[in-house]
C-alpha cells in the first residue's frame, strides 16, 4: 500500500508539472517555477520543449488602470444620487 501510495502521488506530481510547464512556455513566462516544472516532469517535459512553441497564446493581463477607473465611476454615480456613501440604508427600506 505504501508503495502504491507513493507512486500515485509521484505520478500527479509528474503529470501536473508536465501541464504546468506546457502552459508557461505557451504564454512565453520564463522564470524559476517553469524551470522547477521542467525538471520535476522530465522526461516528458522534453516533449513539451519541442512540441509547443513559445508564446504561441498571448498573455492577458488586466490593464492596470482598470480599478482606478471603476472607483472613480462609483464616486461620479454616488455624487450624481446624492448619495454621501456613509453607509446608510436609503428611506424606506
Amino acid at each position: 500500500m505504501d508503495i502504491f501510495l507513493r507512486s500515485l502521488i509521484g505520478a500527479i506530481v509528474w503529470t501536473l508539472a508536465n501541464v504546468i510547464y506546457v502552459d508557461l512556455r505557451r504564454k512565453g513566462i520564463r522564470g524559476f517555477g517553469r524551470a522547477v516544472a521542467f525538471f520535476a516532469g522530465w522526461p516528458g517535459t522534453l516533449i513539451g520543449l519541442f512540441a509547443v512553441r513559445e508564446g504561441s497564446v498571448p498573455r492577458l493581463d488586466p490593464p492596470p488602470e482598470d480599478e482606478d477607473r471603476l472607483l472613480r465611476e462609483i464616486r461620479v454615480d454616488r455624487e450624481l444620487r446624492g448619495d454621501s456613501g456613509g453607509g446608510q440604508a436609503p428611506p424606506g427600506l
